[in-house]
């Protein structure tokens, strides 16, 4: 099988080309604003360079990615949130099956056979795909491959007409080492009362050298915490050393993104929640109560 891979971040890319490599040859595409990064790219069997577009463009990345996924049988994005987004409009331009968050895949009688959660993360399906296939791969599931230095292709946009103008560009504020790379997060949860009380983890994480998550809740309704930093089948999956989750009851939406989390600490007045089914330690006790105490122990802890 042909392989296309795309993603905005080139670290994942690379993961990208090393799912792809148990496929077949697999060519990466690269727009304007990765061209640096070119000459440290090894792996893929071919580089594509685009110098039309960056990769922040994501109506031409869908004009492009469907005009080259002609000359492939599969296309693999990642698995975020552009990732998963170009899936569906890319598969729909060409004609291709679709599947978000793929764990495993291999080729079997001409049909991709793929393994991704499913039931919030309590069961794993292995699907059948037709060809053509445009997937994204869900992070951290394959190691980058030291391989050869690719040949390299220059490709342009032919013939495209854009619906949609830039008006504007406003960067969002950096929120700290992103949760997907940290060792140490403090998740909350509908435990805080309201949003000042907050500071109570934040301060935990401070004193433990951690940066802090949030549930849906806090993130997508009440809009307390930055959607960057929430975590869940549709946030961000995370896998830090240490997770300490407060005030969370841990529903599967949830569970799903912390699966491959290292010790798991939670606090929590219901001694019934979730959450401690996916704990290693419990903490049945008002946060309010608890927090204060833990960061005052854990800065003696550090004066000593």
């Amino acid at each position: 099988m042909r392989v296309l891979a795309f993603s905005h971040d080139i670290s994942l890319a690379l993961e990208l080309v090393s799912a792809g490599n148990s496929l077949g040859d697999v060519s990466l595409l690269i727009t304007s604003d990765q061209e640096k990064s070119s000459e440290e790219i090894m792996g893929p069997n071919e580089l594509l360079i685009c110098k039309e577009i960056e990769s922040s463009d994501q109506e031409g990345l869908v004009e492009l990615l469907s005009s080259l996924g002609k000359e492939y049988e599969v296309l693999l994005l990642s698995g975020d949130r552009r990732g998963r987004e170009l899936v569906g409009q890319i598969a729909q331009r060409i004609g291709g099956s679709a599947a978000v968050d793929v764990s495993s895949l291999k080729e079997s009688n001409g049909k991709l056979v793929i393994e991704r959660m499913t039931f919030g993360g309590k069961a794993i399906a292995i699907e059948e795909m037709s060809i053509p296939a445009v997937i994204s791969i869900q992070k951290g599931k394959f190691k980058p491959i030291e391989g050869l230095k690719p040949s390299i292709r220059e490709v342009k946009l032919s013939n495209f007409e854009r619906r949609i103008e830039l008006v504007e560009k406003r960067e969002k504020p950096k929120v700290g080492v992103p949760l997907d790379k940290a060792d140490i997060v403090v998740a909350v949860g509908r435990g805080f009362r309201k949003k000042e009380d907050l500071k109570l983890a934040y301060e935990l994480a401070d004193v433990l050298g951690g940066v802090v998550g949030s549930t849906r809740p806090l993130a997508a309704d009440l809009k307390w915490m930055p959607e960057e930093v929430w975590i869940g089948i549709s946030g961000v999956r995370i896998a830090p050393k240490l997770l300490i989750v407060i005030g969370a009851s841990g529903q599967q939406q949830f569970a799903a993104g912390i699966m491959d989390s290292g010790i798991v600490v939670a606090v929590n007045t219901d001694s019934k929640a979730p959450i401690f089914e996916h704990s290693d330690y419990g903490v049945v006790m008002d946060l309010y109560q608890f927090i204060p105490i833990l960061v005052e122990k854990l800065r003696e802890h550090k004066g000593a």
